[in-house]
């Protein structure tokens, strides 16, 4: 199979350099690709002499053959900088990312490769193309932007100002103002809980958009938002605004998702979002003055948005 592959590459185009420890290189000049071929038990200890002198690849995608089978202890006993690493089990046909990602550019060729096609990659559709998260980044300029637009006006953490821009706050609420579900998610209280919550979103936002689509992501966002604040204003009295409901119905919807998917799982991004959530749940029973009824009721709106968009 391997020398199946090379020699199709080949035929498409590709340039084939034999390397150390029996691997072999692969470059794409119009791609602006490059890959690596060899077996789980020559490993290198590093990519980086092999991929220095490329000046004209900027992706490098890392084929390790694993004739043995693959299991989580592989995917996490290497790591490598600037490369993603697919663990290929052999005896069972499976591929396993890592780190995680959702890119089926590489699963798609490998499939064709292996079956003896000559494959001209440099002509493949949409497969081929860099996936942009627009959703993200709008969510990301628009709470950068409210949050400027309050410190102009007195102060992210003036509670005159929070209120003027919709934060929750029961009693108004309960007057009828519950447009405030929507817009206290859009509002951050001080610099460090905006740096915060945008770092979080900015880490996961990708990720879920490329695995939910744009408008399910957004559905996802909004709806573990609202699912947030409501379950604020039903168990808390006090002032509160963030993203971090949103954020935690992210974490719940990329759980879910990952349990449906074993390649992600046997990754370890499923452990590392229990983990994750985990942690901050209970830093939020341990830290005063953090809303925990938000990040909870944002988390289980995330997974079930996530589970009935998965029927739909």
């Amino acid at each position: 199979m391997f020398e199946l592959i090379l020699n199709n590459l080949h035929q498409s185009g590709w340039t084939i350099v034999p390397l150390d420890r029996n691997w072999v290189c692969a470059t794409n000049g119009l791609q602006q690709r490059g890959l690596l071929f060899g077996n789980f038990s020559e490993l290198p200890q590093e990519f980086k002499p092999w991929i220095c002198s490329y000046n004209n690849i900027f992706q490098w995608d890392v084929i390790v053959f694993c004739p043995e089978g693959v299991d989580s202890s592989h995917l996490k006993q290497h790591h490598f900088l600037d490369v993603q690493l697919w663990y290929w089990d052999t005896q069972k046909g499976n591929l396993f990312p890592f780190p995680p990602t959702n890119d089926q550019k590489i699963p798609h060729w490998l499939k064709q490769l292996a079956t003896g096609k000559t494959v001209y990659l440099e002509t493949n559709s949409r497969v081929g193309k860099r996936f942009v998260p627009l959703i993200t980044y709008a969510f990301l300029g628009i709470n950068l932007l409210v949050f400027l637009l309050m410190s102009l006006t007195g102060g992210s953490t003036d509670q005159r100002v929070l209120i003027a821009f919709g934060a929750k706050v029961n009693s108004l609420i309960q007057a009828g103002e519950i447009w405030r579900f929507l817009t206290s998610m859009f509002i951050h209280i001080g610099i460090l809980h905006l740096v915060f919550n945008l770092y979080a979103l900015w880490s996961l936002g990708p990720l879920a958009e490329e695995s939910f689509g744009h408008l399910r992501f957004s559905m996802i966002y909004i709806l573990s938002g609202l699912g947030g604040s409501i379950a604020s204003f039903l168990f808390s009295t006090a002032l509160s605004a963030g993203a971090s409901g949103a954020i935690f119905g992210l974490l719940g919807a990329l759980l879910f998702f990952s349990y449906q998917k074993p390649n992600l799982w046997k990754s370890g991004l499923g452990i590392n979002l229990i983990v994750v959530i985990l942690v901050n749940l209970a830093f939020g029973l341990l830290q005063p003055g953090i809303d925990n009824f938000a990040h909870l009721g944002g988390l289980i709106t995330g997974t079930l948005t996530s589970v009935a968009l998965s029927k739909a």
